[in-house]
């Protein structure tokens, strides 16, 4: 019987759901499921339950969950601003608990970068950096299918950069960080604010306008949105120049909800990025390829990883 892993995606809205023959060497799942997000006190019983009924009669091995937020050395959740009942909550040992097999909790962000590394855009390159441009911008560098995630855990937060001291509030406290020029929140906000002072919209549809109506505009030929863009593009391809100067990757993977518009986000960027290089190695700069199921893939191969482990005296 073959052998699988099972990847996690615990998100804020959908968790996803992935089977993959152990060893993972490519992003060919053997199953996958996306389902609504278990939510509140027995969100890990409910959580439990469809994992069961998705996994079936298959021989999985082991497992991990992504987890969007701070989890210690004894894999207790500390905090995660989107599933605030997980906090205090050791969710692998409830889970293996539940299931019978390990599964180990992981760093969303941080999974997500490293399937792309090594499953996804950056296949075949030891040195990736991969930056996500969702909600706020996120980053890691991987380096042979490894992240770097600092001396104190805490690596990769190009968005909280300032680049204007005098700029816009970002919510880590600081003014003018790169998040607030390109985070998805930050520009959804700059959107409404348009469409407020033009009178189209009502107040329902001003508060459901997201980042993604921002890019449908540019694509439209409206003015203002493409002054916001152009200046969102103008700040990544200064944090991207001042991080590539910093770490000089081998390849940059642009992944993220805005990730997914290379037209507006990322080739201005690169044009940009390039225009302003001096004496900087510009490696090559691509959009990512896993799309949502990153993090999924990045939980299977942390889940590969995991050595048998005894559960009530039996190896698995």
């Amino acid at each position: 019987m073959t052998d699988h892993v099972l990847g996690i995606d615990y998100g804020g809205t959908s968790t996803k759901l992935l089977i993959a023959a152990a060893g993972v060497r490519e992003a060919v799942p053997v199953a996958e499921a996306r389902v609504p997000t278990p939510r509140g006190a027995g969100a890990l019983d409910e959580l439990a339950t469809l994992v069961e009924t998705f996994v079936a009669d298959r021989s999985v091995r082991g497992a991990a969950v992504t987890v969007a937020g701070i989890v210690d050395d004894r894999g207790v959740v500390v905090t995660s601003s989107n599933l605030p009942w997980l906090a205090g909550v050791a969710i692998g040992d409830v889970l293996r608990a539940r299931l019978g097999f390990a599964v180990v909790p992981v760093h969303d962000g941080r999974a997500a970068a490293r399937a792309e590394a090594v499953l996804g855009a950056g296949r075949g390159h030891e040195d990736t950096y991969v930056v996500a441009l969702g909600t706020g911008v996120g980053s890691a560098h991987v380096v042979r299918g490894v992240v770097e995630a600092g001396a104190h855990n805490a690596a990769g937060e190009i968005g909280h950069i300032s680049q204007n001291e005098h700029g816009r509030l970002c919510s880590c406290g600081q003014r003018g960080c790169l998040e607030t020029f390109i985070g998805g929140a930050h520009l959804a906000g700059r959107w409404r604010q348009v469409v407020a002072a033009e009178g189209s919209a009502s107040p329902e549809e001003l508060e459901a306008l997201t980042a993604q109506d921002l890019v449908a505009a540019v694509r439209a030929g409206h003015p203002a949105a493409a002054a916001i863009l152009a200046e969102a593009t103008t700040a990544l391809a200064r944090g991207l120049l001042g991080m590539i100067a910093t770490v000089d990757p081998g390849r940059v993977v642009i992944g993220g909800g805005l990730g997914q518009a290379p037209d507006v986000i990322l080739e201005p960027t690169v044009e940009q990025l390039r225009a302003r290089a001096t004496f900087h190695q510009v490696p090559p700069i691509v959009p990512a390829t896993l799309g949502p199921w990153a993090g999924a893939w990045g939980a299977a191969l942390t889940a590969d990883e995991l050595a048998p482990v005894d559960v009530g005296g039996v190896a698995v």
